[in-house]
């Protein structure tokens, strides 16, 4: 019985420990889960999936006190929100958020005026708490500060799933021969946008084809058709990226009933 006993123990044991090993760290590549699971710092609440859906998420693990991020932040402010905002997003037109990740308990007076001078000082768009450092510590094996992420917010992209990790940073370090910005902006503006979906469709009287197509992607789209589903054929010529709808384009004669798909045509 007193073996039972401590084989019981030893099971229960190595259970308990298995619970507490701390989470895998994120690849490039992976989809990171907890996304859903942001807490805004300003209202203590969680933040919406709709305030990040169709975004490029790009967080900044930072603390006001951290002599790095104060020194990454002008540049932050500069060089990705401004120069985003000014594009309306990367090129194919998807927005960029910036997510500040406050990594300082606002314990005190002190901590929680300077991290709200920090945010206000550098107009960080929304900010959220991650004062357990139990985010940060997925992107990297070093639980310190700055720590830039990248994420695809887009649930139709045509290069990256929904909530997938495009890029992931521990540290700043601009020199003449490497800045962190331009491996930033590759890394957002690696994101494709899809080619949008039919909203609308319909055969005029002169046997062309008039679409309306869900959202406006900046990317110049083409249509196929098909009779069978198994050979897709194009139509004539691109849809163009500031093409105006209802767009219009000729049927192909011998479509007079055919499936119809819209894809990119880069």
């Amino acid at each position: 019985m007193k073996i039972i006993r401590r084989l019981v123990v030893l099971i229960v044991g190595l259970w308990a420990g298995l619970g507490a090993l701390p989470a895998a760290t994120y690849q490039v590549g992976d989809v990171v889960t907890e996304v859903t699971n942001l807490v805004d710092r300003a209202t203590g609440q969680p933040v919406p999936l709709t305030q990040l859906e169709g975004k490029i998420l790009f967080i900044d693990f930072f603390a006001h006190w951290c002599p790095v991020c104060r020194g990454a932040a002008p540049q932050i402010l500069t060089e990705i929100d401004d120069y985003y905002d000014t594009r309306k997003g990367n090129p194919d037109g998807i927005p960029v958020l910036h997510i500040g990740a406050n990594l300082q308990a606002d314990s005190t007076p002190a901590n929680r005026n300077a991290t709200t001078t920090f945010i206000q000082t550098y107009r960080v768009p929304l900010t959220i708490q991650d004062t357990s450092r139990r985010l940060q510590g997925r992107f990297g094996p070093t639980s310190g500060q700055p720590t830039f992420v990248i994420i695809n917010g887009l649930t139709n992209s045509a290069s990256h799933r929904p909530w997938e990790l495009v890029y992931a940073r521990f540290s700043y370090q601009d020199s003449l021969q490497t800045r962190p910005i331009d491996q930033f902006r590759a890394a957002i503006d690696s994101v494709k946008a899809g080619p949008g979906r039919l909203r609308s469709f319909a055969i005029e009287p002169d046997g062309g084809w008039a679409f309306d197509l869900e959202g406006g992607p900046r990317v110049k789209r083409r249509l196929e058709w098909s009779t069978d589903l198994e050979v897709w054929r194009p139509s004539e010529g691109t849809i163009p990226a500031d093409a105006t709808f209802p767009y219009r384009l000729p049927a192909p004669s011998t479509a007079s009933s055919a499936f119809i798909r819209i894809l990119r045509a880069d």
